[in-house]
């Protein structure tokens, strides 16, 4: 369930115009560090995408998903890449989880909802955009689909 999860979520942001890039991401990748999907915004720059679903363990731990992308990050800057934004895509997140990542300040890390996300892809074929601006993804911690849907009407 976890691979279909990730290739959905990947066609979704290739669908909004971003590079989703399968190579840089398998260069990138360790043995050990396993980042689920990468994309590249050009100049160095990349967003970095967890997929979680509900079946896995420590998915509503915090700390867990928290030093997993830290570890990305740094792979991410060893090999001279800028991470400007991390997504965590789930199904759903409790209260707690959404508090806990509110309170990290070392990641750049906001959280969307599998349906909030294939929600804004559909606002997203109404619109005149030909990729979603990447700065609607960067202002809070639990992305809002309205706030995203009501800036791309414009």
């Amino acid at each position: 369930m976890g691979v279909k999860f990730e290739e959905l979520t990947k066609k979704i942001f290739s669908n909004l115009g971003f590079n989703v890039d399968e190579q840089l991401r398998k260069k990138l990748n360790t043995a050990k560090d396993k980042i689920d999907i990468v994309l590249n915004l050009g100049k160095n720059s990349l967003i970095l995408i967890e997929c979680k679903t509900v079946k896995e363990n420590g998915y509503n731990k915090f700390s867990s998903v928290s030093r997993q992308l830290k570890a990305y990050t740094q792979v991410a800057k060893i090999n001279n890449f800028n991470v400007i934004k991390s997504l965590l895509v789930a199904p759903d997140f409790s209260d707690d989880f959404v508090k806990d990542c509110g309170l990290e300040y070392e990641l750049n890390l906001s959280l969307i909802t599998a349906l909030s996300l294939a929600n804004i892809l559909t606002g997203f074929k109404n619109s005149k955009h030909k990729q979603l601006p990447y700065n609607l993804l960067m202002r809070d911690v639990l992305i809002r689909e309205d706030r995203v849907l009501k800036a791309i009407e414009k």
